[in-house]
């Protein structure tokens, strides 16, 4: 079904109906509204909202001046992720920024979300061995998971040769995949000390130079948070900053309540609101300090951020209210702090201020449901078109065929074996065989005309379990036997799961299976090869 056939429904049901493929190469592309895909492939480009006004400055004004400031054509296709080894669903949210921006004359930008905390220090890569597959943890040099990526300490290229080497030496296919051409990227700037985003961004970029993917644009959230325009877009928020937390509680709330989640935190945690503070869905972040949560407090004509319990500055009404006023930094800037955005508000100001057609994955298709009722509730907008991208694909690890309900038979088997000895057993005597059959007669008889005798039943059930006892003792083992064949198969099951894990970083595929899932996204995406859109 092409993304543009999908039949009509809400947004929620159209929330659940994404689903990660199961099987290699599958790719997964559906568009929020149902028509956003075809009405980005005739116009390439969204027109966004004109009557919404931040501060004293139109939203319409406020993109032009931010894309003019990027540098960024028209149309603009955003993605993004974390600065992660992300895997192969991911990154096919890059190949099709970069075939929809392409077809389109326009750009594509992918926004590198360095203000999160890092979810992991070790890169999983699957060895071949003997015993089969197994997953290894290899440590990712200098990294901390309480530091966000942005202030991530700089590591000695050394570390980072032994890092690539020891992936290398693990994987077996390593001279089949692109993992040479992102280490090179990664490496190619021959300094003594390497920053860990710059040179996931240098990887990014040399990877898809060798797919042939040429044109996207890595754009950190650190960049993004020091532009006039987000300025303006944070003191809108935070001038009306209880509001903000009302409209962005209420769209938690009713999300939970439609798709029944019973989580703490899910999608997302809701805003604090007190009669003293109000907390603002953004993160205050300084090298060297943890990342912290900001409330606002209001004193007079002043307006004060608190950094969790610790109070940052005092700003002046008059002075946020001005547009022209944000072109500067502010005064917490110039001493070391910023504000960056968290989940929600990212997708909202990328949604509304820079791009005409945004990608995201599964999970951020998701609570973006959230996003949008906040967008529409407190600034009265819509926000730019939403194409949800995904796939799966499998590394050629060796595996077998096997399937869940092979197992659950097996088992089946296993406990059948217990209660019902004769359908699996051959060589019982025939005397056992009639007297269990007259037991279970019994039973059946009692059950059906005097069910409340539970003692009865009782004694007829543990003189069965003695004759099924006796039935096992005639092959004492084929217990062991039908025990060890469920124990075989789980062991194999989980063997599989490693190696058919779709979550192995991108790069450990063969540039011929990304090159195949580019062109299934580019028939998905409509777009046939050469032929740019109208």
């Amino acid at each position: 079904m092409q993304p543009h056939d999908m039949p009509d429904c809400t947004r929620s049901t159209w929330t659940e109906s994404l689903v990660a493929p199961d099987e290699h190469l599958g790719v997964l592309v559906a568009a929020w509204p149902r028509e956003g895909l075809e009405r980005f492939r005739q116009d390439a480009r969204w027109a966004g909202p004109t009557a919404g006004v931040l501060l004293d400055v139109s939203v319409e004004e406020l993109r032009c001046q931010l894309r003019a400031e990027l540098g960024l054509r028209t149309p603009v296709v955003t993605t993004g992720h974390q600065p992660e080894f992300f895997h192969a669903g991911v990154f096919a949210k890059t190949i099709a920024a970069a075939e929809l921006a392409g077809a389109a004359h326009g750009d594509a930008l992918f926004v590198c979300v360095d203000s999160d905390l890092p979810r992991t220090a070790v890169l999983a890569v699957p060895q071949v061995t003997s015993a089969g597959v197994r997953r290894v943890d290899v440590n990712i040099p200098g990294i901390d998971t309480s530091v966000p990526y942005e202030f991530q300490p700089a590591v000695p290229r050394g570390h980072w040769l032994q890092f690539f080497a020891r992936v290398g030496a693990l994987y077996e296919g390593y001279g089949q995949s692109l993992l040479g051409a992102f280490a090179r990227g990664w490496l190619q700037k021959e300094q003594r000390e390497v920053s860990y985003v710059k040179a996931m961004e240098a990887g990014w970029a040399a990877s898809e130079a060798a797919l042939g993917l040429h044109g996207v644009r890595p754009l950190p959230v650190s960049r993004l948070g020091c532009t006039p325009a987000f300025r303006v877009f944070a003191a809108h928020l935070l001038l009306h900053a209880r509001r903000v937390a009302e409209c962005y509680n209420a769209a938690q709330s009713a999300y939970r309540v439609r798709h029944r989640v019973r989580a703490a935190g899910r999608p997302v945690p809701p805003l604090r609101l007190t009669s003293e503070a109000v907390e603002s869905p953004m993160w205050a972040v300084r090298a060297g300090e943890t990342r912290r949560r900001v409330f606002v407090r209001w004193c007079g004509d002043e307006l004060e951020l608190v950094a969790d319990s610790s109070p940052l500055v005092r700003l002046r009404r008059a002075d946020l209210e001005r547009s022209a006023w944000h072109r500067q930094p502010w005064p917490i800037e110039r001493a070391g702090w910023q504000l960056r955005p968290r989940a929600l508000t990212l997708s909202t100001f990328l949604r509304l201020l820079v791009g005409d057609l945004f990608i995201h994955g599964i999970g951020g298709a998701r609570y973006d449901e959230m996003t949008e009722e906040f967008v529409r509730d407190f600034f009265g907008l819509s926000m730019s078109p939403l194409l949800c991208v995904s796939a799966t694909l499998h590394l050629p690890l060796p595996h077998s065929r096997l399937r869940w309900a092979d197992i659950l038979a097996a088992r089946r088997d296993s406990r059948d074996l217990r209660y019902n000895p004769q359908r699996h057993l051959s060589n019982i005597p025939h005397g056992l065989v009639a007297q269990r059959a007259e037991l279970v007669r019994r039973s059946q008889e009692l059950a059906a005309h005097d069910p409340q005798d539970r003692t009865g039943r009782r004694l007829l059930f543990a003189a069965i379990r003695r004759v099924n006892e006796q039935m096992l003792q005639t092959d004492p083992w084929a217990a062991a036997k039908y025990d060890e064949r469920v124990r075989v198969l789980e062991e194999q099951w989980r063997l599989d799961r490693i190696a058919l894990d779709r979550e192995y970083f991108y790069a450990l595929h063969a540039p011929e299976a990304l090159e195949e899932l580019s062109r299934r996204l580019r028939q998905r995406l409509g777009l046939e090869a050469g032929v740019p859109l109208s």
